[in-house]
């Protein structure tokens, strides 16, 4: 009976160091884990089955796991452990993405970015949820679906066609007009001929026309141009006398110049409309006693 009870002790002892040791190693890998790694909080519209434990890759390679996976209000919130030797930025991308063709969820990480350094357990991050597999095969389940759907409606239109001779009708239709239209091209195959041969020989005229007219052209755009030529001359010259005109308008306004101050001042007009008259009134005294002007000596 001692030995049974010694050997239940020795059993209970060794039952408890071996979870002792147990739980020594996984506290200290907890510890150690917490020293070298850093929880971040993620914000993702949908993850696709993804679940704790999920590896976290940075540019491919494995950088932390899933930690903790809750719904928020239309969100999943993620939070993740990640190495503290990474420094994510704005700029930075987290993604929800497949692995395999079972789809397999990891969220992957990628452009660290220089911009502004994020900060973990304060900073929450924006994910982007990639479709993978399983997705696209569900579209295609539907796209089947459809497609299965569009056969039925198109064999029950075929039926229902069938039962009515639609298509047959239509084909015996189809060919009695290809019969006709062999017919009417048979009885008209020399008019035809003809037409053709009169486009043909008109063709061939306004090619002879345009050939022979093709000097006559060359001769009248020659002419154009430099009919042309010399009209950018004359406008040029326009130009010019266009602008010595308004220096000569300006110089009137202004005053300045001989010219300008016969036109602008009245006295020097008043003055000349004077001599104008005296010298009228000289004339037609000159003419009617001319020998008061001169004198005749006779030797």
């Amino acid at each position: 009976m001692a030995t049974r009870n010694t050997e239940i002790l020795v059993g209970v002892t060794v039952l408890l160091a071996l979870a002792g040791v147990i739980w020594s190693v996984t506290a200290l890998r907890e510890v150690r884990l917490a020293e070298s790694t850093q929880r971040w909080i993620a914000r993702f519209p949908d993850v696709g089955g993804l679940a704790e434990e999920d590896p976290v890759t940075v540019h491919g390679v494995k950088k932390g796991a899933v930690k903790e996976i809750r719904l928020g209000e239309g969100e999943v919130l993620v939070e993740f452990l990640l190495a503290k030797d990474i420094r994510l930025s704005r700029e930075s991308g987290v993604y929800v993405r497949n692995v395999g063709l079972m789809g397999e969820k990891f969220i992957a990480i990628e452009n660290l970015g220089s911009g502004a350094v994020l900060v973990a357990r304060r900073d929450t991050i924006e994910g982007i949820y990639e479709s993978g597999i399983p997705e696209v095969i569900s579209q295609m389940g539907s796209a089947l679906i459809s497609l299965e759907r569009l056969s039925s409606s198109v064999d029950r239109v075929l039926t229902l066609a069938e039962d009515r001779n639609t298509v047959r009708t239509t084909l015996g239709n189809m060919e009695a007009g290809s019969a006709e239209f062999r017919r009417a091209m048979a009885d008209n195959r020399e008019d035809l001929r003809e037409a053709i041969t009169s486009l043909r020989n008109a063709a061939d005229a306004s090619r002879r026309i345009a050939e022979a007219s093709e000097p006559r052209v060359a001769g009248a755009l020659e002419d154009v141009s430099r009919a042309s030529s010399r009209v950018d001359v004359m406008a040029t010259r326009m130009d010019s006398l266009a602008l010595v005109l308004t220096r000569v308008a300006d110089k009137l306004d202004s005053g300045s110049g001989t010219a300008a101050k016969l036109v602008n001042d009245q006295r020097l007009y008043d003055d000349t409309q004077a001599t104008m008259q005296e010298l009228r009134a000289l004339v037609r005294d000159l003419r009617t006693n001319p020998r008061k002007y001169f004198k005749v000596s006779v030797f």
